[in-house]
């Protein structure tokens, strides 16, 4: 018996032992699995030199402001401080373009920590044409070394982009970002609006002057207590607007661009 004892006892004092190194494996592995937050709509994903690259959004691609969240993953670990380029484009029959777009930072952020992009999409996937995100990413611990490749998205059509061309020629895209759920009284109104110097470039417009006012036409009224919208930076523009009951509604937009008039453009809305 007193041998049987001698032989349990020290196993029995190594178990926490055991117990604690388990337990640190797991914490170590549960950091460097940590998944990204699970209400994010996952877009699609490739693995290109060891490194998997996932894009995610917070809900189906739709034409307009998209936020896109970028994981970057060499052989499983996160990489801190990748270096991505982003590039959104739509495959046409005759041609192909790009979008409004913002590469991440090289930091992930604090919400979802993953590198935060924006895309505006003008068109919506069809009969018309595909999208795709177009990525590379380089991880800092193995220079010269990137990750590339090609996730297909699906974009949904909506109302809230406006192409226009100004009497010199020059394309603009407006893009209405806020309210997104619109509500009776004050809202936040955010707008953007961008430049197409070519198709494959569209740089923020950071002068515009916007002469703004919600209409509702089925009442013949407008509202009060609206803000005319101001540049923020890199194009968004931010003011306020008043509905002051449910129904139809108009945003109506008179923009002035370097002094020359841009035209009335309007977003139709009902709530």
């Amino acid at each position: 018996m007193m041998k049987n004892l001698k032989i349990i006892l020290p196993l029995l004092f190594s178990i926490p032992f055991l117990m604690m190194i388990a337990i640190g494996c797991s914490d170590s592995n549960s950091i460097d699995e940590e998944t990204p937050d699970p209400d994010l709509y996952k877009l699609g994903a490739f693995t290109d030199n060891s490194v998997t690259i996932t894009a995610y959004a917070n809900a189906p691609l739709a034409v307009g402001y998209n936020e896109i969240y970028l994981d970057a993953r060499d052989n499983h670990v996160p990489v801190q401080n990748a270096q991505f380029r982003f590039l959104p484009m739509m495959h046409m029959e005759a041609h192909s373009h790009a979008s409004p777009f913002e590469n991440p930072e090289t930091a992930r952020d604090h919400v979802h920590n993953l590198y935060a992009a924006w895309v505006i999409f003008t068109m919506p996937s069809g009969m018309m044409g595909t999208w795709e995100l177009q990525l590379s990413a380089e991880n800092p611990a193995n220079p010269g070394i990137e990750a590339t490749g090609i996730i297909p998205v699906e974009v949904e059509a909506s109302t809230r982009v406006k192409t226009f061309m100004t009497d010199n020629q020059t394309r603009y895209v407006l893009t209405w970002i806020e309210p997104a759920s619109p509500k009776v009284g004050l809202n936040d109104l955010k707008i953007s609006l961008h430049k197409r110097e070519s198709m494959m470039s569209f740089p923020p417009v950071t002068n515009a002057v916007f002469d703004f006012e919600p209409w509702m036409p089925s009442m013949d009224h407008g509202s009060s207590n609206n803000v005319h919208p101001v540049h923020e930076s890199h194009g968004f523009y931010k003011g306020k607007v008043n509905f002051n009951m449910t129904g139809d509604w108009e945003l109506r937009f008179n923009i002035e661009i370097d002094g020359e008039d841009a035209g009335l453009h309007v977003f139709k809305l009902d709530f």
